[in-house]
Parts: structure tokens; C-alpha cells; sequence
């Protein structure tokens, strides 16, 4: 278990499928600004599990259990995505 401390925030991003419906391959992003929550400080406005929009080139890189995470500030946060549809596309 990781207790962030400090308003930071563990996230890990969000990889689009880069395949569309027909089958094409579209290339991603450059910079993909969505990540999911993994462990937050004690704040009413991010819990674990969300889905955001963030600031990029703000983060500490690190792996935890063999996955590429990243240690943001809450204050790098743009937008938290409450809306499913708006989560995945």
C-alpha cells in the first residue's frame, strides 16, 4: 500500500488502442493527458479509481510492481472525468 503524502497524487496513464473499428492502425498521441487515480492524499475532490486530464511534462516517473507510474502535484490536475464516454475516448 502507498500513502501519498503532500497533496501528490500516483497515477498511471491511460493507453488508447491505437486500432480503429475497420482495422486501421492510428498512430497515438504524442502526449496523452489521461490517467487513472492509483493512490491519492486525503482530499475530497480525487479519490482512487478517477479518471483525469493532466498538465504534461509535470511528473516524477516511477515503477511500482513493474509498471510505469507517474507522481504528479494535485495542482497539475486539469479536469476530473465523471462521465464514462468521456473516460474512454
Amino acid at each position: 500500500m502507498i500513502q501519498m503524502k503532500n497533496n501528490h497524487i500516483l497515477i498511471k496513464e491511460i493507453v488508447a488502442e491505437n486500432k480503429s473499428k475497420g482495422g486501421i492502425y492510428v498512430p497515438r498521441p504524442k502526449y496523452n493527458r489521461k490517467a487513472i487515480v492509483l493512490a491519492v492524499t486525503n482530499t475530497p475532490q480525487i479519490k482512487k479509481g478517477d479518471i483525469i486530464l493532466r498538465n504534461i511534462g509535470k511528473s516524477t516517473k516511477h515503477k511500482i510492481n513493474n509498471e510505469n507510474c507517474e507522481i504528479i502535484h494535485i495542482s497539475d490536475i486539469i479536469a476530473v472525468l465523471k462521465n464514462i464516454k468521456d473516460a474512454k475516448t
